[in-house]
């Protein structure tokens, strides 16, 4: 995930934050309000490691689970349907089994009508 998205959804990412660093502060996490280097500098002061390997741990995480109310955030939808292919199969297609569910060619009967 990049930064910007972390930064601009950094209220949603505060509990794998506090989960992966249990030393860290709820309401100093929220302070930083996404700010990588402060973020950095913070962790590096609560853990005693230097801001550079904290800056390591901290891309490592970056790389790792995105937080379920940054993944279903509505503006992601289109990112999500592009990338829904790519656990098929080769010759599949994301809308191969569009037949599961419903018919497609028969028209809705009308409201109040059987």
């Amino acid at each position: 995930m990049q930064w910007d998205e972390i930064q601009a959804n950094w209220e949603a990412f505060t509990p794998a934050i506090l989960d992966h660093w249990p030393d860290a502060e709820e309401d100093s996490v929220l302070a930083l309000d996404g700010n990588r280097d402060a973020f950095a500098v913070y962790l590096s002061d609560i853990t005693g490691e230097s801001p550079r390997e904290t800056l390591t741990q901290i891309e490592e995480w970056r790389m790792g689970h995105i937080p379920t109310d940054v993944a279903i955030d509505p503006k992601r939808d289109n990112a999500n349907i592009a990338q829904s292919d790519r656990h098929l199969g080769p010759g599949e297609e994301t809308s191969d089994r569009d037949d599961l569910f419903g018919d497609d060619n028969e028209a809705e009967p009308p409201v109040g009508r059987t």
